[in-house]
């Protein structure tokens, strides 16, 4: 081999090398199944929105808060449409993708708005664990000590692949779900009254200031770009996903019209502990021993499942911008990075309720959920028109 030919083989290699760095640990492709994208896509569209965002919302606009959760709800279910297309019709991962379409500079820099912006989620799903846990689970612990095996955790998801968190959701998701349909029965035994809620945006002003400053929990499907290439689906997946993720956004729009109705004429009272069991310590959940708050403490799993997913989404974003697949050092950073926000930035809850309202988040947060999906569509539409196969017809034209 002469040292042109070599010279242009250790360009190729250094190239597939900086394209696959994002890749998870192994080189198999398809890493999940159409079964594990349905049950993600539950977690990822109910989780953090039944956590925090009540509570926020009540505060702002007293009894209208459901309805501004279902608008967020309803932004995330569009954004959802044209990322499940790109999952479909694209047969590559989301680095070579956007390295085919945008080129390899174009393509990093790309991906670091997405690193930003799983970065800034990943820190938002985590202040919120901290915050209800700290509250109401484990208030006599340290949050340090708290966070520290909480990064624990993550930095063990972040250095191992997408197969291994799918695999966990999966076994994870029927405990959730049987959690969250006792404390749907419990809710509806107890009969909290419907006529709280209304009438309906009473204070447009407030209902409208409140809309805008609260939109920090859009954007929960963007670590589905980790998935376009990587997941093998069946004839009806999409169904079932499109399904998924409407029933997950119903849960949360449920639970916070209970809120809403419980404690939406006294926004006054609510804080970081209110949770759903605050409604229920009365209710048939005493009968069998506080069903309602044993359900509450497992269904909050989900919380961590999806912070597991950000984390991931973050590192692998991380490991395409620095070219190096080592999995394990990135994670490690990334949990350094985020214990200095939560420990010297975000070190209140009202501090993280000012951060995650601010201006800033209000107007980039809709922008980067709503242009990474429809990014990655175009690059996939793109994509598949340039590596076109030809017909048969085609070919055989072309042979003549």
């Amino acid at each position: 081999m002469n040292s042109a030919t070599q010279q242009q083989s250790n360009t190729q290699f250094d190239s597939e090398a900086t394209q696959n760095a994002g890749a998870t640990n192994t080189r198999e492709t398809k890493q999940t199944t159409g079964k594990q994208l349905v049950a993600i896509i539950f977690i990822l569209a109910m989780a953090t929105k039944m956590f925090l965002l009540p509570i926020f919302l009540i505060q702002a606009t007293g009894r209208d808060g459901y309805i501004i959760l279902s608008v967020y709800g309803a932004f995330d279910l569009i954004t959802l449409i044209p990322m499940l297309i790109a999952i479909r019709i694209c047969d590559v991962d989301i680095f070579e993708l956007l390295s085919s379409v945008l080129g390899r500079v174009g393509a990093k820099i790309a991906v670091v708005f997405i690193w930003l912006f799983l970065l800034f989620k990943l820190n938002t799903a985590v202040s919120e664990i901290l915050t209800f846990y700290g509250t109401n689970v484990l208030s006599d612990f340290n949050t340090s000590m708290m966070l520290i095996v909480l990064l624990a955790f993550l930095a063990a998801t972040g250095a191992h692949t997408l197969r291994a968190l799918s695999r966990l959701n999966e076994i994870l998701v029927p405990v959730i779900v049987l959690c969250l349909a006792v404390l749907v029965a419990i809710v509806i035994m107890t009969g909290f009254d419907l006529c709280n809620i209304f009438p309906a945006v009473a204070d447009k002003k407030g209902f409208s200031d409140a809309l805008v400053k609260h939109p920090a929990w859009v954007g929960d499907f963007t670590p589905l770009l980790l998935f376009i290439g990587r997941t093998k689906t069946k004839k009806h997946t999409w169904c079932f996903a499109a399904g998924s993720g409407v029933i997950g956004t119903t849960v949360a729009v449920f639970f916070a019209i209970a809120l809403s109705a419980a404690f939406g004429n006294v926004p006054t009272y609510v804080d970081a502990s209110t949770n759903i069991s605050n409604i229920l310590q009365f209710s048939v959940g005493n009968v069998y021993g506080r069903l309602d708050m044993f359900s509450s403490i497992l269904w909050s799993v989900s919380v961590f499942i999806e912070a597991a997913l950000f984390f991931y989404a973050t590192c692998r974003c991380a490991s395409f911008v620095v070219g190096k697949p080592a999995h394990l050092v990135i994670s490690l950073c990334t949990c350094v990075i985020v214990y200095v926000v939560q420990v010297f930035a975000l070190t209140d809850p009202m501090i993280f309720s000012v951060a995650v309202t601010s201006k800033l988040c209000a107007i980039a947060t809709p922008i980067l959920a709503a242009v990474l999906p429809l990014l990655a569509l175009v690059c996939a539409v793109v994509y598949n028109t340039k590596h076109k196969k030809p017909s048969a017809e085609e070919e055989q034209n072309a042979g003549e």
